[in-house]
């Protein structure tokens, strides 16, 4: 069955008559007749009757043209969607994210993005996830960057490659900076600095186990930046990501260092969406996550 024969066939049960609907179509009444005749043959059914008052559809040609009305709907969209020149596609894309190196594969597709649609901007808003969750579920942006990816009912997730390595950042001169690696026990007693999300809950939490009661948690911070500033002027040592406060790790140029945290504790990361995607600029910039993420 064809969209071309279903449009057939609709113009006929719209006009009533095979000359009228011959004329709509600019095609010839014996080339219309044909068509009809061939489609009621494909479904084994008399689609329409010919009467006093022109053609009157059968019940089988009432459901078709319901159906056939639909069909070349979807398919005159979808030929439409897709044909439009790449500058027709607009707007704004609004992520939400917070502080990770994961914000690269979305910088690439960002870039990727622009190439192809200079019309689409991008409006970014951070926090910690907590917060921006919010946002999102409420419809105040199109994506969330979540950090500690966790599973989703209402949403859709997709997981990011780049995993973030938890440590301490310290002065270089400061104690901790001379260990390979801190274990819980080495920061208790000291004035600890957190993300918001802190050490209450997630991998830090897990991570301190029995220690957790027994730190000293004097800050808490949501922008990377505020953390440094404390860690410099000699207010504590932080939990971080490896490269989020320093980016040439022990490379000597940098006044702060960074230490891993044994055992090991990663972050996985994903991108959230709503179930149904707002704009088709959204959906664009989704599609080049997934070439990104896909290309490896």
């Amino acid at each position: 069955m064809e969209i071309r024969t279903l449009k057939y066939f609709l113009a006929v049960v719209q006009e009533g008559n095979i000359s009228n609907a011959a004329k709509r179509l600019h095609v010839t009444q014996p080339t219309l007749s044909r068509q009809l005749s061939a489609l009621e043959d494909e479904l084994g059914r008399q689609l329409y009757t010919r009467g006093h008052s022109g053609i009157v559809p059968t019940e089988h040609g009432v459901m078709l043209a319901q159906y056939a009305e639909n069909i070349i709907a979807l398919a005159e969209k979808a030929e439409a969607d897709i044909s439009l020149p790449s500058k027709t596609v607009s707007g704004s894309v609004h992520i939400a994210a917070g502080e990770t190196k994961a914000m690269g594969i979305l910088a690439r597709a960002m870039t990727d993005v622009r190439n192809v649609y200079p019309g689409i901007d991008f409006q970014l808003y951070s926090g910690t996830t907590a917060e921006l969750m919010d946002g999102l579920v409420r419809g105040q942006y199109d994506f969330l960057l979540e950090c500690d990816m966790q599973p989703h009912v209402n949403l859709n997730v997709l997981e990011l490659p780049d995993n973030d390595v938890w440590g301490i950042v310290a002065l270089k001169h400061d104690p901790v900076a001379k260990l390979d690696c801190v274990r819980p026990e080495n920061v208790v007693g000291r004035q600890l600095i957190t993300s918001r999300q802190g050490a209450k809950v997630g991998p830090i939490h897990d991570w301190l186990g029995e220690y957790a009661d027994e730190v000293n948690v004097v800050a808490t911070y949501s922008l990377g930046m505020n953390a440094k500033w404390l860690i410099r002027n000699g207010f504590g040592i932080a939990f971080a990501y490896d490269e989020l406060l320093v980016s040439e790790s022990g490379s000597g140029q940098s006044d702060l260092v960074f230490i891993p945290l044994e055992p090991r504790v990663e972050s996985r990361h994903g991108l959230v969406w709503r179930k149904a995607l707002p704009t088709r600029q959204a959906q664009v910039f989704l599609d080049a996550v997934r070439a990104i993420i896909e290309e490896g």
